[in-house]
């Protein structure tokens, strides 16, 4: 299933950096910056600091970013600013060896090339962010047990029949409840776009 950045939230924050809808964006995309940092090793500090000049920049500049229909446009776009933060950090502490964590010189390189290993993560891990972020918000819609069904189905790929046995449920009833949240995730998603 693939993530996405919901068009109509990316107009309403362009039109104003305040209130509900820049609230509701960093509820998302800050934490989702934070969550990548930490799992790629820059260091707590350095981390803080990175996370905050990214948001920053986004509300400096959602006014000029052009979405034009183009697959990943927003992903590809916080990405880069990322990585634009990092060179910054890097730079402004010099290349000191003795720093810990990652090389942020090298990871925001990476993290540049559309084409690297590294992007390739990034959008998996944006995806997969957006995905659990919506499923929390239906949650309270379905049993746990229907939730814990889609999750193991869509997102971890076990096999359908596996997790029903786990479940103590008939495929059909898990694909019943895989079905179900799928539908609702895809209600609560529209209007959002890769």
């Amino acid at each position: 299933m693939s993530k996405f950045t919901r068009l109509t939230l990316l107009e309403r924050v362009r039109d104003t950096t305040t209130g509900d809808s820049w609230q509701e964006f960093a509820e998302v995309y800050d934490a989702l910056v934070m969550s990548w940092l930490r799992a790629h090793q820059v260091q707590s500090h350095d981390a803080d600091d990175v996370r905050q000049e990214v948001m920053s920049a986004v509300m400096q500049q959602i006014g000029k970013f052009e979405h034009n229909g183009r697959p990943g446009a927003f992903r590809n776009w916080l990405r880069k600013i990322t990585s634009n933060r990092l060179h910054r950090l890097w730079q402004k502490r010099g290349s000191r060896p003795d720093q810990a964590g990652p090389d942020l010189s090298e990871l925001a390189d990476q993290l540049a090339d559309p084409s690297s290993p590294l992007t390739a993560a990034w959008d998996r891990e944006h995806n997969r962010y957006i995905v659990e972020y919506l499923l929390d918000q239906i949650a309270d819609r379905f049993s746990p047990q229907s939730m814990q069904v889609f999750e193991r189905i869509v997102l971890d790929e076990e096999p359908a029949q596996q997790v029903a046995d786990d479940m103590g449920m008939t495929l059909g009833a898990a694909r019943v409840a895989q079905h179900r949240v799928l539908k609702a995730l895809r209600a609560m998603g529209k209007g959002w776009i890769d």
